[in-house]
C-alpha cells in the first residue's frame, strides 16, 4: 500500500498536483492558445499565476508559443510579468525571446518586465532596429549595459547600432544585495577543462571573492541575483547560471571575452590542471587474446545491455579513408538512430524512410527543444544482412503510414534497437505505436498494438522527441518501458503469441528515453528502470519491488548490473546521481539527506552521472562518459574516483554509449571517431579509428566482426 500511495502522488507533463483542476485547464488553454477558454476560467477564479508541476505559469506558455492576443490578456488581467520557472529559471520574456517572438518580447518590455539587458544585446544580434528600441524605451538600461553592446556591434559590424547607442545617456549599474543563503550557493571550485584554470570562490557577508590563481583575488559585488561586477577590476564580470535550482556553470567576461567554468568537486580541484594537447596512442598494443566461439549480440548493447565483447576478436584499428579494416560497408535507405543486433551469421536493422525525405540532424552540444515536423509518409523496414559480407538477405516493409509523433534533432522515427532469442525477432515502433514479432526467415509471427509512444518535453509535451526505449526479453516474454506524457506504462507480452501478461501504470513519469535491464542474481530475479524515479520490478509480475530517488527530470542511460550491484545514472538536473544499488531490497531506498550510503546502496554521488551514454562496468571499474567526452574511471565497488579524461585529449560530442572486449574499451562520438582505450586504472589510449557519418548508436560485436551503424550506412569491420 506504501509504494502506491507514494506513487500516486506524482502527475505527469505540465499539471501540477496541488492546483486546482481550473487552474491545470488554464495552464493548458493557455498553452494551446485558446483565449476563449482562458477568458472562460478567468471569470470562473481560476488563478491567473496558476503554476505548472515546474512553476510554469499561463503568461509563460502563452509568451512561448507567442500568443501574442493571449499575452496581452493576461498581462491586462495583471498577469505576474516577472515570474520565473522552478526549473530553467526563465521569464516569459526570455522564453519568447529564445523562440524569437519579437512582438511578444517587446510587449512584455513595454509593460514593465525586466530583461531589458538580454533584448538590447539580441536587438543587435539580429540587426532588429524595433527589438532596439524597444529596449532603450524600457528605461532599465545602465551605461554598462550599453557599453557592452556596443562593444558587440562592433565585433559583429553593426555600425549603424553603434550610432544609435553612442549617444544614449544611460544610468551606471546599481549594486544590488542578495541573501547570504544565495551567495553561499555559488561558493566552491570551478575549473575550464581546456585552459587547465580553476577559480575558486568563497562567500563572505553580503560579496563573493574569486581566487583565479598566481595570488589574485576578485571582490565581486551583486548586480543581479546571479550577476556580479569586479570592484577591482573593473573589465571583468562573472555570471552563474544553472537548470533545476542547481549552479551549472560560472562565465568569467573580461574585455567582452567570455569563459566558462564548470563546478568541480574538491578532489579535483586538488589535481593537477589537464594537459590541453591532445594525448598521443601508445605503442602498446593489446596482448594476444584467446578467440571464442561466436557469441550472439542480441538486444541494445548486446547480452543484458552489458556492452561486453570478450573472445570475440575485436578489432583495434581501422579507418574509413585508408579502407583499413573495413570489410564491408552497405547502404540503408532512410534514416534511423536503432542500433544493430546479431545473432549467428545475420546482422539485423531498422530504418524509417520519408516520403518527404527530411534527412534534418544535428550534431554536437545543444539543448534545443523544438521538434523535426516531418509528418510525411514514412516506410518503417528492417533488414537482416549477412554478418561476412554486408549482403542484404531480406527486407521487411513493417509498416507504411505517418508517423504518430515529431522528432528531436538527434532522434529518427525508429530509435529503438530490435531484439531477438535466435527464434523470434522483436521490432518496437514507438510512432507507429505496435511491436512485431518476425521469425528469422524475415516471417511476420504476430503484431500488437501499444499505442503511439509520444515521448516529449517534461515541461511541454507538444515538443515531441521520439520514443527511444528498446525492448527486452525475460524468459518468454517481451518486457516495453514507455515513459510518455500521457498513461506511461512497462508490461510485458507473451514471445509466442503477443499476448500481454501484465501491465503496470507508471502515470506518475514524465517522458523518459531508458531502456530497462534483468538483474539475475541469489536474491531473486528484478527489472530495473530508470526514470524519474528509479524503480525495480518483479520481472513476472510487473510488482513495484523497490523505488529510490531523487533522479534527473530527463534519464536516458540504460542501467548496468554485476553479480553484486547494479548501477543507475543520469546526467540531467535536479541533481546527476550515480547510484551503486545492492540487489535484493524492497520498499524505498532512498538514501536518508547528506548521506551517500546505506545498507540498501552500496555507494551513490549526486553529480557526474552521464546523461545520454549507458554506463560501461568492466573488470572492477565503472567507465561513465559525458556528453562533452570527459571519461571518468571509478571503482565499482567502492566508489572511488580512479581518473578523469578528455577522450582522446580532444572530448566531443557524443551520444553513442561505449563497449568493452578484450581488455579494450571503445569510445565513438558522433562524427564517427572512435578511440580504443586500455582498461584499467590507467587512462592510455590505444588507438583513433574513423569512418565517414554520423553515428550515434553503440557498436555490435560477435565472431570476430565489428558492426557498426551510422544514419545511413551498416559496417562490417574486422582485423
Amino acid at each position: 500500500m506504501l509504494l502506491e500511495m507514494v506513487i500516486a502522488t506524482s502527475l505527469f507533463g505540465i499539471t501540477n498536483p496541488q492546483a486546482s483542476t481550473t487552474e491545470n485547464e488554464l495552464l493548458e488553454a493557455a498553452r494551446q492558445g485558446d483565449r476563449v477558454k482562458v477568458e472562460a476560467l478567468l471569470d470562473e477564479g481560476a488563478d491567473i499565476d496558476s503554476r505548472s508541476r515546474y512553476g510554469a505559469t499561463p503568461l509563460f506558455f502563452a509568451a512561448d508559443r507567442g500568443h501574442l492576443d493571449l499575452v496581452k490578456l493576461l498581462v491586462e488581467h495583471s498577469a505576474s510579468l516577472d515570474m520565473e520557472d522552478t526549473f530553467y529559471r526563465t521569464s516569459p520574456l526570455h522564453r519568447a525571446l529564445g523562440a524569437r517572438h519579437f512582438l511578444v518580447v517587446q510587449y512584455l518590455l513595454k509593460h514593465g518586465a525586466l530583461g531589458a539587458n538580454s533584448v538590447l544585446l539580441a536587438a543587435v544580434r539580429e540587426r532588429d532596429r524595433n527589438l532596439l528600441e524597444s529596449a532603450i524605451a524600457s528605461n532599465s538600461l545602465n551605461s554598462e549595459d550599453v557599453e557592452i553592446a556596443i562593444d558587440l556591434a562592433t565585433k559583429i559590424g553593426g555600425s549603424e547600432f553603434i550610432d544609435r547607442l553612442s549617444e544614449l545617456n544611460m544610468p551606471p549599474k546599481q549594486s544590488q544585495e542578495i541573501s547570504a543563503d544565495t551567495l553561499r550557493r555559488y561558493a566552491g571550485s570551478y575549473q575550464n577543462d581546456k585552459l587547465g584554470q580553476i577559480i575558486s570562490i568563497v562567500a563572505q557577508d553580503k560579496l563573493l571573492t574569486a581566487d583565479i590563481g598566481e595570488n589574485v583575488n576578485l571582490v565581486m559585488e551583486p548586480t543581479g541575483p546571479a550577476s556580479f561586477s569586479v570592484t577591482n577590476h573593473d573589465d571583468i564580470e562573472i555570471d552563474f547560471g544553472g537548470r533545476g535550482g542547481m549552479i551549472e556553470y560560472l562565465v568569467l567576461t573580461q574585455d567582452a571575452v567570455s569563459t566558462s567554468f564548470r563546478p568541480i568537486d574538491e578532489s579535483e580541484s586538488r589535481e593537477a590542471a589537464p594537459d590541453s594537447t591532445p594525448d598521443t596512442i601508445s605503442t602498446t598494443r593489446r596482448h594476444s587474446t584467446k578467440r571464442l566461439p561466436a557469441k550472439p549480440w542480441p538486444s541494445f548493447r548486446g547480452q543484458n545491455a552489458s556492452g561486453v565483447a570478450d573472445g570475440q576478436g575485436a578489432p583495434i584499428e581501422w579507418n574509413e579513408e585508408t579502407d583499413s579494416n573495413i570489410t564491408w560497408k552497405t547502404p540503408i535507405p532512410g534514416l534511423s538512430t536503432s542500433g544493430p543486433i546479431i545473432w549467428g551469421n545475420l546482422v539485423f536493422i531498422t530504418t524509417a524512410v520519408g516520403h518527404a525525405d527530411d534527412d534534418t540532424f544535428r550534431t554536437g552540444l545543444y539543448g534545443d527543444t523544438t521538434p523535426v515536423n516531418d509528418l510525411s509518409e514514412h516506410s518503417w523496414r528492417v533488414y537482416a544482412l549477412d554478418k561476412t559480407t554486408g549482403e542484404i538477405l531480406w527486407e521487411r516493409v513493417t509498416h507504411v503510414g505517418t508517423p504518430g509523433t515529431k522528432r528531436h534533432t538527434k532522434s529518427s522515427q525508429v530509435n529503438s534497437t530490435p531484439v531477438t532469442d535466435g527464434k523470434h525477432l522483436v521490432v518496437l515502433l514507438g510512432s507507429v505505436g505496435a511491436l512485431y514479432c518476425y521469425d528469422l526467415d524475415g516471417n511476420l509471427l504476430w503484431k500488437r498494438q501499444t499505442g503511439i509512444l509520444n515521448s516529449s518535453w517534461f515541461l511541454d509535451p507538444d515538443y515531441q522527441w521520439g520514443h527511444s526505449s528498446s525492448p527486452i526479453i525475460y524468459k518468454n516474454s517481451i518486457i516495453v518501458q514507455a515513459d510518455i506524457h500521457e498513461n506511461a506504462f512497462i508490461a510485458a507480452y507473451d514471445l509466442e503469441t503477443g499476448n500481454e501478461i501484465w501491465r503496470t501504470s507508471r502515470e506518475e513519469e514524465v517522458s523518459t528515453f531508458s531502456t530497462p535491464t534483468i538483474y539475475q542474481g541469489a536474491t531473486g530475479d528484478e527489472l530495473v528502470t530508470n526514470g524519474t524515479q528509479i524503480r525495480g520490478y518483479d520481472p513476472a509480475t510487473g510488482k513495484v519491488l523497490w523505488f529510490l530517488g531523487p533522479n534527473s527530470e530527463i534519464p536516458i542511460a540504460t542501467p548496468v548490473v554485476t553479480d553484486d550491484l547494479i548501477f543507475v545514472t543520469a546526467g540531467y538536473p535536479p541533481i546527476r546521481p550515480i547510484y551503486a544499488i545492492r540487489p535484493g531490497q524492497r520498499g524505498d531506498l532512498s538514501l536518508p539527506t547528506n548521506k551517500a550510503a546505506s545498507t540498501n546502496i552500496a555507494w551513490s554521488k549526486d553529480r557526474g552521472g552521464s546523461y545520454i551514454p549507458s554506463p560501461l562496468v568492466y573488470k572492477g571499474y565503472l567507465y561513465l562518459v559525458a556528453n562533452n567526452g570527459r571519461l571518468t574511471c571509478y571503482d565499482a565497488k567502492t566508489g572511488e574516483r580512479i581518473y578523469r579524461e578528455r577522450i582522446g585529449g580532444v572530448g566531443g560530442s557524443y551520444a553513442a554509449s561505449p563497449i568493452a572486449a578484450d581488455d579494450m574499451l571503445y569510445f565513438t562520438n558522433e562524427e564517427g571517431e572512435s578511440f580504443v582505450v586500455k582498461s584499467g586504472p590507467k587512462y592510455e589510449l590505444l588507438a583513433r579509428n574513423n569512418v565517414d557519418g554520423i553515428v550515434m548508436t553503440n557498436q555490435a560485436v560477435s565472431g570476430g566482426m565489428m558492426i557498426m551503424r551510422t544514419l545511413k550506412h551498416v559496417y562490417g569491420i574486422s582485423q
